[in-house]
């Protein structure tokens, strides 16, 4: 852990409690990559309150790379079940329908929960974009329940979904 990171963790271990600007900043300060641990930690500490979950959460996500290697299915499930549905930070009503949902990856990766409903944004990601290796087309059909929130602030059009239980076929190129 990195100076900076040791100093925001050590003001999270000290705060009775902290506002969503608050830990924020200290996520900011740490780096995108300890968001998921620091939002895990403050919240089964009672340092926040549901409230910052809901509104950090979705960025968390989107921010930290790999997101769902820093934390398991079973804790992000958690923690989207105190935040609710929420789209770009806030919360909404779930959407009633089913959406259909692509997954640029490689095949081992192809149940992670980072989605798009932009054919394009997966086909990017299929070819190996960012230093990734190249993968395949994934597509689904994700029922409302599935849905955990949605994010725009990358032009990614992402969803973040849960893939248990989940029919995941490889798309058309």
């Amino acid at each position: 852990m990195s100076v900076l990171a040791n100093d925001a963790y050590d003001t999270i271990l000290t705060a009775d409690q902290l506002t969503t600007a608050e830990l924020d900043k200290l996520i900011g300060l740490a780096g995108r990559n300890y968001g998921p641990t620091f939002l895990e930690d403050t919240y089964s500490e009672a340092k926040i309150s549901a409230e910052t979950v809901t509104a950090l959460i979705g960025g968390i996500w989107s921010g930290a790379e790999f997101p769902d290697r820093r934390l398991d299915h079973d804790t992000w499930r958690w923690l989207f079940d105190v935040a609710g549905f929420t789209i770009d930070g806030e919360p909404v009503k779930r959407p009633t329908e089913p959406i259909l949902l692509w997954r640029g990856t490689v095949p081992e990766r192809r149940a992670d929960w980072s989605w798009t409903t932009d054919r394009t944004v997966a086909e990017r990601f299929a070819a190996g974009s960012g230093g990734r290796p190249p993968g395949r087309l994934y597509v689904t059909l994700a029922p409302p329940e599935a849905l955990l929130c949605a994010n725009n602030g990358r032009d990614e059009a992402e969803y973040v979904i849960d893939t248990r239980g989940l029919t995941i076929w490889e798309g058309p190129r």
